[in-house]
């Protein structure tokens, strides 16, 4: 299924992206493209949040409440999004990430979601919609491991959509950026197709 969604110049098509995983070896619940990295469950962490309270003088003040995060809570919603990108699901992930970043936009797990989400929406071919997400991604969780795919998925989105020069200006930066690395061969093989097509 996913060979055929991302066509000619997809990661899990293209002649040149060999050996990039498609969704049915993803890991189960944390994906990360980081070799040993294991994403820990969180600690619960209070969020502060503002509550007004009326005073005995008529006034009113701010003062901070605690509200507690569930970890345990914040895992499944994230697995559940994750289980229905596995199984194929596309639209019901796109739904279920979408979700999860709503509820948990500074969450543990919010950068790999927001990169799922866009994923779900690149092997779908709604590559303007991709682009967005993973630009938004760069922006929110700069620290996030998936920084570096979704940067090279912008290169891909921008292929699909035959602008060319945004395509390879950004591989190009992904090359320069991620040297001796797999993503720098992605970019590289990609950046071959790009001057074939142009011609």
């Amino acid at each position: 299924r996913l060979s055929r969604v991302e066509g000619r110049g997809g990661p899990a098509a293209a002649s040149a992206d060999a050996g990039t995983p498609g969704f049915e070896s993803l890991p189960e619940t944390r994906p990360t493209d980081s070799p040993g990295v294991v994403l820990e469950l969180p600690e619960v962490r209070p969020e502060v949040v503002a509550d007004t309270q009326t005073t005995g003088l008529g006034t009113t003040s701010t003062a901070p409440v605690q509200r507690i995060v569930d970890p345990a809570a914040e895992k499944a919603l994230y697995d559940q999004a994750f289980e229905a990108l596995q199984g194929g699901r596309y639209a019901e992930a796109s739904r279920r990430f979408q979700n999860f970043l709503d509820q948990y936009p500074t969450g543990e797990f919010a950068g790999n979601a927001a990169y799922w989400l866009g994923e779900s929406y690149y092997v779908t071919q709604n590559y303007r919609m991709a682009l967005d997400v993973f630009r938004d991604l760069l922006v929110r969780y700069p620290n996030s491991s998936k920084v570096g795919d979704a940067l090279l998925k912008i290169g891909y989105s921008h292929f699909e959509l035959r602008e060319w020069d945004e395509a390879e200006r950004t591989l190009n930066d992904v090359v320069q950026r991620y040297p001796d690395t797999t993503l720098s061969r992605l970019a590289q093989g990609r950046l071959r197709s790009l001057r074939a097509e142009r011609r």
